[in-house]
């Protein structure tokens, strides 16, 4: 026994939860769980222990999971949770228990969460079946999973992995209670699983159809209790015996209860809320009667009301029954839902005091396997080694019985699970080994393609199943069964029928088919092995199993099978000597009759079946007709009600309309005064509520104004010192970099008029002697006129083209200024209308003029920020389009320069080449050129960089200026503004309470004005008026005969839906009672069945049994036939010696005679007359009795009185026939008395001969005794009997004897000082009584 195992685990805080400000009211520490109740105050006055105690209340459970925050120490995750409880789960499982786990709470509480997870954090549910298949790693087990999931919606059951359409409503299960496996869903579907991948799948499939909702409290709401049900079976063979462990685990994740005021559940949601309450209920009194049960062990026995709810009666074993169960609490933390968490933590408190009864399930039939051994065992012990003593066949027909019972149901334990092995899990298709093969079985009428294409390398099966099996090619309109190609075949080319198991095949029209080579037009019985061509490249070979077994049995010459192998084929040889009276006929019959019994049995539990289905049809029918009649009260009923609603309808209008005419006017009037009255409150109230509703709205505006203005100052304050120490910071730089640049301008300027004057005076010496050059020689002298004409004109080009680019610039300088001097005045004009406005709020009065003036200063704000982006971007602009242009220049320039440079040396190389001196001034020309170049380029980028940083100052100035005027003009508007503000609110607060006060006076003074008109008005009505329409008899009757009506209605109405309740409860108790003896009719077929392979099996060992005895006669008779001719051998060989004896005795008589005196007449007559004389003979008798004696007294020291000393007495008084036919033979009663205690025992003369044998081989000393012969002749007559009589008791006490005499023997003196019975009956098992040797004239 176990008790329910319970946690609780509190969730986070939820957004709802916050909204509310919600405090929390729970606290863990270990398994301790307390629940404080913030509504009792903290602090207590003395004696208040009591409230105390109310205020906190704590709970002790198997374990308290925090998972509020991650951060926390004590964070309980998915993984912690599933570690404590859900290893558990699947230790039970492979322990062979059954489990249960279910989440119960408050919906919103996270059960869900817990149970099923999210896709990121896995719950119980998922990890329990991971973890399931995660073990699975014993090769030699075979293991079985499967899984069903279902939901309890509304009180009704609903399939969560059936397929169906989606348009189709779900359908309804009925729940059924088997007698010996408890409550299960009727028709609910079961999927085998081999991996965690399939169930993911099969839970996702449920998951998503599942019944879920929106309500208040949880935006996905579990409307449905779900049930995540695993059978997992396990089987293997330990120590040569089946072993099957079966586990079904619960998984449940319940709905959350809920109340309807706070989920905000309305129509179906109410009623689907209503039914979980219910349910839940019906739980927690389970669980309380099963708690009471436990704690307080009742003596009467205690209704458990399971079956008030579908959810209970599916749990029946888990509360109370076979299995292990956890329990987890779900609960909120917060105290707006303190009612709720408090009944949960209650809820756990009772469950964990259930106690349950687990046990291993173990497969029927491996039990019943074990117990059939184990009694097997016990017969064989009984039997002991003494087999000759049991000569019924009763306990060898009992052992056989239970030998082929344990037979047959391990080949019955071993074939089911064997069908794991089946390919692709084909119940009709098995792979084995043979040899170096395998061979592939099936049980249905097949195919087998025999496929010529060498690429080939499959086998290709096809079944043929029951009815039709379409055969054609895969372009056909409707899909082919079998799908076919090549030559000849035609789209639908046949069809194959199946029925009963006779397979024809149909051609059809002219389609090509062949059966054993001959081609068929007609349809054509097909038989074990024919071959069938359809077109011309399509062969198969026809498959019957059943027709295969059939002619199989035809050629065996006996019905038996005798080459299977017998269980017991070891110990068969130890019955023989003990079954030789066994009737196989007997046997035979028994068998018989016991089976027709149990048929018998089967055959009236169909016709008590029957019986009940008819009752259950002609119930079904009364209640149908009973029914119908209440249906048709209720209709008549409802039609009279309505007949008479309807005139009373028409009564009350003739009555209305005939006082219409009298009232009218004043009900006009009436209501006219009414409607005034409601709209002048409506106006008076809407107006108030407006004005109110301004003030508040003024006052809240006001302050957040003043805030917000107050803060803006602060902002521009900061903002001021902000800009202040920006400017200082900008200007430094900024003049340090200007200073830097000069300094290094004035360097580059010191140089430039250095190198120009070396400049200079170089190009007047090299001018002087080029021109002297050219003088001299006129030819060079036009060449070089020439160069330097071409050099003018190019000169000449690019100052056209730095014109034409300057003109190209213009027009865009020219917008940006034009842009600079736009904006410059709009500053101006910004400037003037924001004076302008300051000074316009500081003389303003009028709050809505004041409003208008704000709202465009507001506007003012804004076109300042527009205009400053403007300036920033025409200013962007600006600096962009000088940069262009600088670049381009400086492109053009170098452009010019290389081009000018390029002719100016091709001219002067004219001059430069005739003369070194110039070519050396030339070169110091063209070097100080270069320098003069970059020293102008550093020249102009200095003052450029000069320039644009004083530019950058010139700016930064200004802007510090504009910015610091911005700022303290911008404060003091602000601080204007809240000032005339709060001075303009706090006049608009007076005004607008003024029109308050005034609303309301208007409003009474409408009032009382109303007031007086309304009295003036009813006391006219009332003198008018004389009579209503209450006080009308007739009117009166009718409304009282149409409540009485209602009433019945409701009545009938209430009658019927008991009526209907009843009828479904005697419908269900009578399908349950039919369906109970169903199974039991399942059961007693299913056992029937066992029963005749365990009678068949018997037969064939009894007829195995009977045939080996059988030969081992024949072998004994042969031996003894045997023994015979060699005794008979034996005799003529002593009878020739005793004639040669005879011979040599005769001839030395006679030789005696010859010489003897005296001869008569009679002695020469008779020669042999000596020989016969009396005297002679009767020395002969005295010498054979001499030798009897001796041989019987050679043993005078193991005489009666030596056994006499030991109270040892031992006799042979009589012996009896014994058998039938081949098998007659002598017993010989022993009887033996030893102290106190007398038995008997029969013993046929085998036995003793085995018994002479094997002690001569212990005690040499045994083969002094006398043991009678063994007659090959005569050995059954009445003389050698009696003879051997005397013998075997003589025999008997001399052994005895020796066995007191010989020290090695354990009845010795020494070892032994009183032989009792036991000891004589455990040393040699020969004087131990058979178990069925009662009598002393016969045996059982």
């Amino acid at each position: 026994m176990t008790s329910v195992k319970v946690a609780v685990r509190v969730r986070p805080i939820n957004q709802r939860e916050h909204d509310l400000d919600s405090k929390f009211i729970i606290q863990m520490d270990g398994r301790k769980t307390t629940i404080t109740n913030l509504k009792i105050p903290e602090h207590l006055q003395e004696g208040d222990s009591g409230r105390e105690l109310m205020r906190h209340k704590e709970f002790t459970f198997d374990f308290s999971f925090w998972s509020v925050l991650r951060t926390d120490p004590h964070f309980a995750s998915q993984e912690q949770v599933f570690k404590c409880l859900g290893v558990d789960v699947v230790t039970s499982a492979y322990d062979g228990y059954n489990a249960c786990v279910f989440a119960y709470g408050q919906t919103g509480s996270g059960k869900s969460y817990t149970m099923m997870g999210n896709p990121g954090d896995q719950g119980l549910i998922p990890r329990i079946c991971e973890n399931l298949f995660s073990k699975m790693t014993d090769e030699d087990t075979n293991y079985r999973t499967e899984v069903s999931y279902l939901e309890i919606y509304n009180e009704k059951v609903r399939d969560l992995l059936k397929q169906q359409s989606p348009n189709k409503a779900m359908h309804n299960l009925r729940v059924r209670e088997h007698p010996i496996e408890g409550p299960y869903v009727q028709d609910l579907s079961k999927h085998v699983v081999s991996d965690f991948s399939d169930i993911k799948d099969l839970m996702d499939r449920g998951n998503s159809i599942r019944t879920t909702a929106s309500t208040n409290m949880n935006d996905v709401s579990s409307r449905s209790h779900a049930i995540f049900t695993i059978v997992f079976t396990q089987a293997k063979f330990s120590d040569d015996m089946p072993c099957e462990m079966s586990s079904k685990i619960h998984l449940v994740d319940l709905a959350g209860s809920e109340r309807a005021d706070a989920s905000g559940a309305t129509g179906q949601r109410l009623k689907e809320g209503a039914s979980i309450n219910k349910s839940l209920v019906t739980l927690g009194s389970v669980i309380s009667v099963l708690a009471d049960i436990s704690t307080h062990k009742h003596e009467k026995k205690t209704f458990i009301p399971y079956r008030d709810s579908v959810l209970t009666w599916l749990l029946k074993d888990s509360l109370g029954g076979n299995s292990r169960t956890i329990m987890i609490a779900t609960i909120s933390p917060a105290d707006v839902n303190y009612a709720e968490t408090l009944s949960t933590l209650r809820y756990a408190n009772r469950a964990k005091n259930i106690i349950n009864r687990p046990t291993v399930n173990e497969d029927p039939n491996v039990r019943l396997i074990r117990e059939l051994r184990e009694e097997i065992a016990r017969l064989k012990a009984m039997m002991g080694g003494n087999i000759d003593s049991i000569s019924t066949p009763k306990v060898q027909e009992k052992l056989h019985e239970n030998e082929a019972r344990v037979k047959v149901l391990t080949e019955e334990w071993a074939g089911k699970w064997n069908e794991a092995a089946k390919i692709l899990k084909d119940q009709n298709v098995a792979v084995r080994r043979e040899g170096m093969g395998v061979v592939l079985d099936s049980k249905l009428p097949h195919l087998i393609g025999i496929d010529d294409d060498i690429l080939s390398t499959g086998i290709m099966l096809y079944h043929l199943k029951e009815g039709r099996t379409s055969v054609g090619r895969g372009d056909a309109e409707d899909s082919q069964d079998i799908v076919i190609a090549g030559v000849d075949v035609e789209r639908y080319h046949c069809w194959i029928e199946n029925t009963d198991g006779e397979v024809t095949l149909y051609p059809v029209d002219d389609a090509l088919c062949a059966v054993n080579g001959n081609v068929i037009n007609e349809p054509t019985k097909l038989t074990q092995g024919a071959v069938i061509l359809l077109g011309k490249t399509n062969m198969f070979r026809y498959n019957n199993p059943a027709e295969a077994e059939k002619l199989k049995s035809e050629l065996k010459n006996c019905g038996l099978s005798l080459s299977r192998t017998s269980l017991l084929s070891k110990s068969m040889s130890d019955l023989y000597r003990s079954t030789e009276n066994l009737s196989l006929m007997s046997v035979g019959f028994e068998l018989e009759q016991a089976r027709n019994e149990d048929l018998q049995k089967i055959e009236e539990k169909r016709l008590q079946i029957n019986l009940l289905e008819k009752k259950y049809s002609k119930a079904e029918e009364e209640r149908q007709s009973k029914q119908s009649q209440l249906e048709r009260d209720l209709e008549e009923k409802q039609y009279e009600l309505q007949r008479l609603e309807i005139s009373l309808q028409k009564k009350k209008q003739q009555l209305l309309d005939s006082q219409k005419h009298k009232t009218v006017h004043i009900d006009e009037m009436l209501k006219e005064l009414d409607e005034k009255e409601k709209k002048l409150r409506e106006e008076a109230q809407e107006s108030i509520k407006k004005l109110k509703k301004e003030i508040k709205v003024l006052q809240e505006s006001g302050r957040q104004k003043t805030a917000s203005q107050q803060e803006q100052i602060d902002q521009l304050v900061c903002e001021e010192s902000a800009v202040e120490e920006e400017f200082q910071t900008a200007s430094q730089d900024l003049q340090t970099q200007i200073t830097a640049q000069q300094n290094s301008l004035s360097k580059s300027e010191k140089l430039a008029e250095e190198n120009q004057a070396e400049l200079s005076r170089v190009q007047e010496e090299f001018n002087s002697k080029r021109d002297t050059m050219l003088e001299q020689n006129g030819e060079l002298k036009n060449l070089y006129q020439k160069e330097h004409e071409s050099y003018l004109e190019a000169n000449k080009q690019f100052r056209k083209e730095e014109e034409e680019m300057k003109s190209r610039w213009q027009r865009p300088l020219e917008d940006i200024a034009g842009s600079n001097q736009t904006i410059e005045e709009a500053w101006h004009d910004l400037r003037e209308h924001e004076e302008e406005l300051r000074k316009k709020l500081n003389q303003c009065q009028d709050n809505e003029e004041r409003d208008q003036l704000l709202v465009e200063q507001d506007e003012l704000e804004k076109a300042r920020e527009l205009l400053k982006e403007e300036e920033e971007i025409t200013s962007h602009k600006e600096k962009l389009l000088l940069d262009q242009i600088e670049r381009e220049m400086e492109k053009f320039e170098e452009n010019k320069d290389q081009v000018l440079g390029e002719l100016a040396l091709k001219r002067d190389n004219i001059v430069v080449s005739k003369d070194e001196n110039l070519c050396h001034l030339h070169s110091a020309l063209k070097e100080r050129e270069k320098i003069k170049h970059k020293l102008k380029r550093e020249i102009s980028h200095s003052e450029h960089e000069v320039e644009k940083l004083k530019t950058s100052l010139k700016s930064l100035c200004e802007d510090k200026d504009i910015r610091g005027d911005e700022i303290k003009q911008r404060k003091r508007s602000l601080q204007e503004n809240m000032a005339s503000g709060q001075k303009s609110q706090e006049l608009a607060v007076m005004d607008l309470k003024a029109k308050v006060v005034k609303v309301e006076e208007n409003l009474q003074e409408e009032l009382c004005h109303l007031k007086s008109e309304r009295e003036r008005l009813l006391k006219q009505k009332s003198s008018e008026v004389n009579i209503t329409d209450t006080e009308d008899p007739t009117l009166q009757c009718q409304l009282k005969e149409v409540e009485d009506l209602k009433a019945k209605l409701e009545l009938t109405e209430q009658e019927l839906e008991e009526r209907w309740k009843m009828f479904d409860e005697q419908r269900n108790a009578e399908l349950d009672k039919i369906e109970f003896e169903r199974l039991k009719l399942q059961e007693l077929e299913h056992q029937e069945r066992i029963n005749a392979l365990v009678e068949q099996e018997v037969k064939r060992r009894l007829f195995e049994e009977k045939k080996q005895r059988e030969n081992l006669r024949k072998q004994e008779r042969e031996k003894e036939r045997q023994e015979r001719d060699l005794e008979i051998q034996k005799l003529k060989e002593q009878h020739s010696r005793e004639i040669k004896q005879l011979k040599a005795k005769f001839e030395a008589d006679q030789e005696m005679s010859r010489h003897s005196s005296m001869t008569s007449l009679h002695t020469r007559s008779n020669p042999y007359g000596s020989g016969m004389s009396p005297s002679n003979g009767s020395s002969t008798d005295q010498l054979s009795r001499a030798r009897s004696s001796s041989s019987v007294t050679g043993t005078g020291s193991y005489s009666g009185s030596f056994l006499e000393s030991f109270r040892i007495r031992i006799s042979i008084p009589t012996y009896r026939l014994h058998g039938y036919g081949s098998d007659t033979h002598y017993e010989y009663e022993v009887k033996i008395a030893v102290d106190e205690d007398v038995w008997s025992i029969y013993r046929r003369y085998s036995r003793f001969r085995q018994l002479h044998q094997d002690m001569k081989k212990k005690f040499p000393e045994v083969s002094q005794l006398a043991f009678p012969p063994r007659k090959i002749l005569f050995s059954r007559s009445d003389k050698v009997v009696a003879e051997r009589r005397k013998l075997l008791e003589l025999y008997l006490r001399g052994l005895i004897s020796i066995f007191l005499k010989t020290p090695s023997c354990p009845l010795h003196s020494s070892l032994c000082k009183q032989p009792t019975k036991q000891d004589l009956c455990e040393y040699e098992p020969f004087f131990k009584r058979g178990l069925f040797e009662t009598g002393k004239h016969s045996t059982t």
